[in-house]
């Protein structure tokens, strides 16, 4: 276990000791995964302004939600997605706001799509026709004369006008012609992450609706929708894996799925009144898929008890800033409940990690190889290396 620290303490030396361009201009360098720079910054609040990057703050740093905020823009504007910021993604971030496709504009009923087009409202139009019966070929964005043969098909089928062009009538024929076989298409498939499809679009629809998905529906099954699900399989006693499959999509959508608002009630009895312990948790949901840094204890970058200092100071309470510290300064519980801490001696005897208890034997923490993350102590790992819990709200 000493060896894992020396790494990430290495890690963050060069990480710390990449050299920066503080007089580039956005545009000027290709920006990617695991970059800290002024140019990062002024990526994410173009990418916030066109509704993509929904994390509260532009933080400088590129991770996960930045990389998913990119491929997000690129896919709706028929660009490579490949979450890295290139030549082609400024140019369409520069480009007059008419000729670049916004977030909140992916509803494509009264868009109109012909054969040469791309992007994420083909890919939506391709799944729709899937469910249909009316396209069998890879759902790829890419509107080509299988996508224009399958619009005649169901154009024909529906008694609308042939032409093999999308306009407002074929959507508008197409959102009566799925509506009744959306739960059954949904509950028939697996999703996880990589995928990008309309049933993705659904997917985080409906846990938005449950109050587990903070961010535009996108149709791409990235990290925020993992650790959505994650949350959503936890509070409704599945198996937690953050993959979408029949047991999962079926709760998901039927009238007996759990709400993130009655989390407290569902995880833990111990928890059902402690409107504390929800605050914390909403608190700590904020702030999944943030990096992890060695000593940090901002946006940028947490270590583990820097993120429990931050949540906790989100909800009015002041903790000491070490896991030892935090260790020392709580009341020990038999048994963990919703926002108490739960420790792990990872590097020698004592407690070097920690986390916050979201119940279902699950704990929200920055781990160093996951950033901000949803874990099980029931993984080996950390069953073999777990405390004991602490109260300290």
């Amino acid at each position: 276990m000493k060896k894992v620290l020396v790494t990430s303490v290495v890690a963050a030396g060069l990480f710390f000791a990449a050299p920066q361009m503080a007089d580039a201009a956005l545009g000027d360098q290709t920006l990617r995964v695991g970059m800290n720079h002024t140019d990062v910054t002024e990526l994410q609040e173009a990418l916030k302004s066109k509704g993509y990057f929904t994390f509260d703050r532009a933080t400088g740093y590129y991770g996960s939600i930045t990389a998913d905020a990119v491929r997000k823009f690129q896919a709706s504007n028929g660009l490579k997605v490949d979450g890295i910021a290139g030549p082609q993604t400024f140019a369409a971030l520069k480009a007059n706001g008419s000729t670049v496709v916004a977030a909140s504009s992916s509803n494509t009923s009264s868009a109109t799509l012909r054969t040469g087009a791309r992007g994420a409202a083909v890919t939506n139009l391709q799944q729709q026709l899937r469910n249909h019966g009316h396209f069998s070929s890879a759902v790829d964005g890419v509107f080509g004369p299988l996508t224009e043969r399958a619009v005649r098909s169901f154009q024909s089928a529906r008694g609308l006008s042939v032409d093999g062009i999308a306009g407002p009538q074929t959507f508008s024929a197409l959102g009566q012609a799925v509506s009744g076989s959306t739960t059954q298409a949904a509950t028939s498939t697996t999703l996880r992450q990589g995928t990008r499809s309309a049933e993705v679009t659904r997917l985080q629809d409906r846990l938005r609706q449950l109050g587990y998905f903070n961010s535009n529906s996108t149709g791409y099954y990235g990290t925020v929708t993992t650790e959505s699900v994650r949350r959503f399989q936890a509070v409704n006693k599945l198996q937690v894996d953050g993959v979408a499959g029949p047991q999962t999509l079926s709760r998901l959508h039927g009238s007996n799925a759990a709400a993130a608002s009655t989390a407290s009630e569902t995880v833990s009895a111990s928890s059902s009144n402690s409107s504390i312990g929800s605050s914390i948790i909403s608190s700590a949901n904020r702030y999944i898929g943030t990096p992890y840094r060695y000593g940090g204890t901002t946006t940028a970058g947490f270590d583990c008890s820097g993120f429990i200092q931050r949540v906790f100071s989100d909800v009015g309470i002041s903790v000491p800033r070490t896991a030892l510290q935090q260790w020392n300064s709580g009341t020990t519980v038999a048994a963990p409940s919703v926002g108490d801490i739960v420790f792990f001696a990872t590097v020698n005897s004592g407690p070097s990690h920690n986390g916050i208890y979201i119940g279902n034997n699950q704990f929200i923490h920055s781990g160093s190889s996951t950033g901000v993350t949803v874990t099980s102590m029931s993984n080996s790992y950390w069953s073999s290396r777990y405390l004991g819990a602490k109260r300290i709200h």
